[in-house]
């Protein structure tokens, strides 16, 4: 059944959009299956794979999803360039991925991991924009996205697999270890964006001087720019600080709740030992066992206001179960879609919990090679995809 919205898919860290050669050869939405994209186009769907950056803020993605969508420059806020210390100015779209975005063609937006977070800040945006910027950007400077007023573009957020309260993991290193974490991978980032590889897969970091543009030229060599990678990493406007629990309390506190359909499914790979944690099940891929076991061991307590507990221990490998399901501050029901009753507005609605890992709600399992793997990842998807398109305006 064809829809006059279209879909929007988010990616995760360290993901990639359909336009990076990469997709091509793993495809982010769909993974083993192929292109889930792809089948949905045949089925006369509207859908739409963006990169943001993979390594940036929940802030600096939705600036620059935002700028894909409609074929400007990216604008990531004067005052918010100048708190965390990088250009205001990112990449220039030539070309707008919805030139017929209006709330007629309100979107479904659909992300995973990472992708929740980035989704939840970009509604945030559209709908009340900025203060901080309005307050010290001329009218005629500042970005449509921080003037707010657009709420009515997107129709349903879907998350899969998102941390809306952020993830143990980062609590459970050792401090320096999580130091060296959140260095380690700009580092790589300075590496590989100036080698010529951003049509592959690219870090979308240029912006903070670490991936290399200038004057239009996409690969001019800046090969470990230090001082960059070092204002990175201490600024905190990154997906590393985003998921801290402390942090993502603190967005939440400052998002309100959207006028739109809104859903989250949430994946548990994980069993209770004879210790009492949460390890590894046969269903998970095994590459995730030892962050299960991190997040499955993470002990009871409290982390700004939130409580640890047995939920936050069962996981998918990379997000616990508990921060999956809603965000903590914001109304929410258990929900089937099954039962027929009717989605509500502005209410967060949890769907039933999907066996297996974090790289399963994307089409990376392994179960889903082969025909009838493939059949029944998209047979899902293929119901949530109806489910959507029915849902009244």
């Amino acid at each position: 059944m064809a829809n006059a919205h279209p879909y929007v898919f988010v990616h995760g860290m360290m993901g990639w959009g359909e336009e990076k050669k990469l997709y091509k050869v793993l495809p982010y939405w769909g993974m083993v299956t192929g292109s889930y994209l792809k089948k949905m186009r045949a089925n006369g769907y509207e859908v739409y794979a963006p990169s943001v950056s993979p390594l940036g803020s929940a802030w600096d993605r939705a600036c620059e999803l935002y700028a894909m969508l409609t074929g400007t420059t990216v604008d990531y806020g004067e005052a918010h360039a100048k708190k965390y210390g990088h250009n205001r100015f990112g990449m220039t779209h030539t070309k707008a991925v919805l030139p017929n975005w209006t709330p007629e063609r309100s979107i479904h937006l659909l992300g995973h991991s990472f992708g929740g977070p980035t989704m939840r800040m970009f509604m945030e945006l559209l709908e009340y924009g900025s203060e901080e910027e309005r307050a010290c950007t001329p009218a005629d400077e500042i970005s449509p996205l921080f003037v707010g007023g657009k709420g009515n573009l997107v129709k349903s957020i879907t998350s899969i697999a998102g941390p809306f309260d952020g993830i143990t993991f980062p609590h459970a290193l050792p401090f320096t270890v999580d130091g060296i974490l959140t260095y380690a991978l700009p580092t790589v980032a300075s590496i590989i964006g100036n080698v010529g590889t951003g049509h592959v897969y690219d870090f979308q970091m240029a912006h903070w001087g670490i991936t290399a543009v200038e004057d239009g030229v996409r690969y001019k060599r800046n090969m470990l720019n230090l001082a960059a990678i070092s204002k990175w990493a201490k600024a905190k406007d990154n997906v590393f600080a985003d998921i801290h629990i402390d942090r993502a309390q603190e967005i939440n506190a400052n998002t309100h709740l959207p006028n739109a359909y809104l859903f989250a499914v949430t994946g548990n790979g994980t069993k209770k030992n004879d210790q009492g944690n949460w390890v590894r099940d046969s269903i998970m891929f095994p590459l995730f066992a030892p962050f299960a076991a991190s997040l499955g061991k993470f002990g009871d307590r409290t982390i700004a206001g939130i409580q640890i507990n047995e939920g936050w221990r069962m996981n998918d490998g990379i997000v616990p179960v508990e921060s999956g399901l809603h965000p903590k501050t914001e109304p929410w029901v258990d929900y089937d879609p099954k039962s027929k009753i009717p989605a509500k507005k502005s209410v967060w609605h949890s769907l039933p919990l999907v066996p297996g890992d974090h790289g399963t709600v994307i089409g990376g399992s392994l179960t889903f090679i082969g025909k009838k793997g493939a059949k029944r990842f998209n047979n899902a998807y293929g119901y949530w995809m109806d489910f959507l398109a029915n849902l009244p305006d």
